[in-house]
């Protein structure tokens, strides 16, 4: 079986092995989450810093690794790099499951969270080097969605595998961190896309004279706009980058990231709501990302330019929800809905336009690893920001985080409306 990628066809088999590192990326810290209180009693002179460092040290270590596999993606390796990545992920699964020591299992969080970061530019950056225009952006809906239904599966997966008595049961959480063996044993169809596809920067240095004007640092050397027709006028160009586009890109992906995590972080502070219900809402949140990452081709062929309004909105709405009913489980569940919508909707534009910010293709994953990095640092600055906001505003009301963030997104719609027609929030024809 074919599949399109708008330059040609290229083998499903090809594309199944670029959608299998969308598997693992998200599970880093998720094996030790749900035994987590259980690990103080395993281990008695365990600290609640040390305990804490297994789910938060993955996430740091990640961001170097990020940028390091970034950077390794403009060389002819990047077979290599992600077969680096995925025996490093295996090793630290591995040898977690047979762990009998608290400072070894922390020793190997950084190691799965440095495998992690090395693999994860690539699960989207293949996706732009072998796809184009509508179908990459159908592609970056699909590993969206991947991504999401995995976490999904490999949380109810951990609950079933400790089971029991978790003073015996617990190794078994590791089980999940065995994921990327799919991935290693699909490494070889890797090899089959066509080297044309492969975007290095030595692929370009043929082309590097014609491209000297448009990596100049002056806004003249831009063209007036770009392939999708969005203006490029008085943007500056600075290392393959336009500028002010990657900067507000960022941004803006920050925000999206920070505001749709306040639902998994504040939900469980809820007295009324049992741990049951909140685990209920953050599956539903993530069930619904996936829903809408395969559907996203026909849902902004609906929506067209007003496909980022709408998954604003939605997100805005869902915080409305959260602030003005109180005491109901099933509107909290729509809610949640509402929010895994609107941030499915935008999480794969995001991923395109992330490739559109650069100058020479080889930039783009790069490009998205940067994109990585504004997702760990925005999840990472959750608690961080909103006990800022607590102090400012002299509150530990537990719908604080809801209202102050509520009324940002609102804030953030009327900008997504104004900028509708502008790059970072416009809708090109082109990706539908």
């Amino acid at each position: 079986m074919q599949v399109k990628t708008g330059k040609g066809t290229i083998s499903m088999m090809v594309v199944i092995a670029i959608w299998s590192l969308s598997l693992a990326v998200d599970l880093p810290g998720l094996a030790v989450t749900p035994i987590e209180g259980s690990l103080r009693s395993i281990f008695t002179d365990a600290t609640d810093f040390k305990i804490q460092l297994l789910t938060v040290l993955p996430n740091l270590v990640i961001i170097p690794f990020v940028l390091l596999s970034g950077k390794l993606s403009e060389s002819r390796h990047k077979i290599a790099v992600i077969a680096a990545g995925t025996i490093m992920y295996l090793l630290a699964g591995v040898l977690s499951i047979f762990s009998s020591s608290l400072n070894m299992l922390i020793i190997l969080s950084c190691l799965l969270g440095a495998g992690c970061g090395l693999i994860l530019p690539f699960s989207t950056g293949l996706i732009a080097d072998v796809f184009t225009g509508k179908y990459r952006m159908k592609q970056m809906g699909i590993i969206s969605a991947i991504g999401n239904i995995a976490l999904v599966l490999a949380t109810f997966a951990v609950g079933y595998l400790v089971a029991g008595d978790l003073t015996k049961t617990w190794h078994r959480a590791f089980f999940v961190y065995l994921i990327p063996l799919l991935s290693l044993v699909l490494i070889p169809f890797l090899r089959k896309i066509p080297k044309s596809d492969y975007s290095t920067a030595a692929a370009t240095d043929a082309s590097a004279s014609s491209d000297a004007n448009a990596k100049s640092t002056t806004a003249a050397a831009v063209p007036a706009v770009d392939a999708d027709g969005f203006s490029t006028k008085g943007q500056t160009v600075k290392g393959g980058f336009y500028v002010g586009r990657t900067i507000w890109l960022l941004l803006a992906y920050f925000f999206f990231v920070f505001a749709t995590c306040i639902p998994c972080y504040y939900l469980p502070n809820f007295s009324w709501i049992s741990s049951e219900d909140a685990s209920t809402m953050t599956s539903v949140f993530y069930f619904a990302m996936f829903v809408v990452g395969l559907a996203l081709t026909p849902v902004m062929k609906t929506f067209r330019k007003a496909t980022f309004i709408v998954a604003t909105s939605m997100i805005v709405g869902s915080f409305a929800l959260f602030v003005f009913i109180h005491g109901s489980v099933a509107v909290y569940i729509i809610a949640a809905a509402l929010c895994g919508l609107g941030n499915g909707i935008a999480q794969p534009i995001f991923y395109t336009k992330a490739t559109e910010v650069v100058t020479t293709d080889s930039k783009s994953t790069l490009s998205l690893a940067y994109l990585q990095v504004a997702n760990y640092v925005a999840i990472s600055m959750v608690p961080v920001i909103i006990g800022a906001g607590e102090k400012i505003f002299n509150t530990t009301s537990t719908i604080f985080p809801f209202v102050f963030v509520g009324i940002a997104s609102a804030v953030v719609l009327v900008f997504v409306i104004l900028r509708n027609r502008h790059f970072v929030f416009g809708m090109s024809k082109n990706y539908y």
